[in-house]
């Protein structure tokens, strides 16, 4: 395959969608080969901009490419990736997954079956500073991550825990293999119908603890996880790809403070161009269909206690 025979779509063209398209028409590997957008408005004069072909039909690309990447709404998900694996089409999609387990597994078996490269886009796992963290986390005992930020109207067909706090849970469950044996949550509406600020506190068999804080009615944007385990502490900043390590010191007592050096870069450029190495190299991406269930599922169980203590 030579390095442009790669043909590539993107689908939607929104807040996020429209960084797919300008990341993919700058990667060597692939040719970014159309656009598609139900409201033509916005994605004719993006298409015409980058000199790509736009369609209103995601349909309407049958037979030209050989991969995409999906950035729709949640509910279409499943929709869209089915017809794409159906024709042999490398397929990413954005988190979550889908809305529900069943479609989740009815992707994982359809890619599976037809040995295409079907990748969950968790971008905070290519943050560089998590990179890093990955490398230094042995056994997490507690785990606290805050993510919160203004409203927007962008999202509305599903709340804060699928919007924002699942990006966490896909982390924490990254980082702690163990089953987990309790899921406690508060959630409530304030701006939406969903629940738009939401706490969770997972309980690992292992004994891990984590507790997770999601927020889309802040007023300023947080995206913090810190990482305790016997004698040290890890300070993450995903916004400014920054690790602070706390820990005893060996010869005297009192804490040592470090900040980490952190090669940073463009999450998304490095998730996208993995998704393309994949395809081209025959790998497995780092973030699997799997890995996308697994946390959707988590997801759900939070969702489900949430409803559940709002009955009570």
């Amino acid at each position: 395959m030579s390095n442009k025979s790669l043909r590539i779509a993107v689908i939607g063209t929104g807040h996020l969608g429209k960084h797919h398209v300008r990341i993919l028409s700058e990667v060597p590997t692939c040719q970014l080969v159309a656009i598609v957008d139900n409201r033509e408005e916005i994605g004719r004069p993006m298409a015409e901009n980058f000199k790509i072909d736009f369609f209103t039909d995601f349909k309407d690309l049958e037979g030209k490419v050989d991969a995409v990447t999906i950035v729709v709404p949640t509910s279409i998900h499943y929709e869209v990736a089915r017809f794409f694996l159906e024709r042999n089409v490398h397929t990413f999609i954005e988190k979550p997954i889908t809305k529900t387990l069943s479609e989740a597994g009815g992707l994982l078996r359809l890619a599976r079956d037809k040995q295409l490269t079907l990748q969950v886009g968790h971008v905070e796992r290519f943050n560089s500073a998590m990179i890093k963290l990955q490398s230094l986390t042995e056994n997490p005992r507690f785990i606290e991550c805050q993510r919160m930020g203004p409203f927007s109207r962008r999202i509305s067909d599903v709340g804060v825990v699928l919007d924002l706090m699942i990006h966490d849970i896909d982390i924490v469950l990254s980082l702690v293999r163990s089953r987990i044996s309790r899921i406690d949550a508060v959630g409530i509406p304030v701006l939406t119908d969903n629940e738009d600020i939401a706490n969770a506190h997972i309980v690992f068999e292992n004994g891990c603890i984590a507790n997770l804080t999601a927020s889309r009615i802040s007023d300023e944007v947080i995206r913090k996880l810190r990482i305790f385990e016997m004698d040290k502490y890890c300070s993450l900043d995903y916004v400014n790809q920054a690790i602070t390590l706390r820990k005893k010191s060996e010869t005297e007592e009192r804490i040592l403070k470090e900040e980490l050096e952190v090669q940073k870069a463009e999450p998304l450029r490095l998730e996208l161009e993995h998704f393309i190495s994949c395809i081209r190299e025959k790998k497995k991406p780092l973030v699997t269909i799997e890995d996308g269930k697994n946390a959707l599922e988590v997801a759900l169980d939070i969702l489900d206690a949430i409803k559940a203590g709002t009955r009570s």
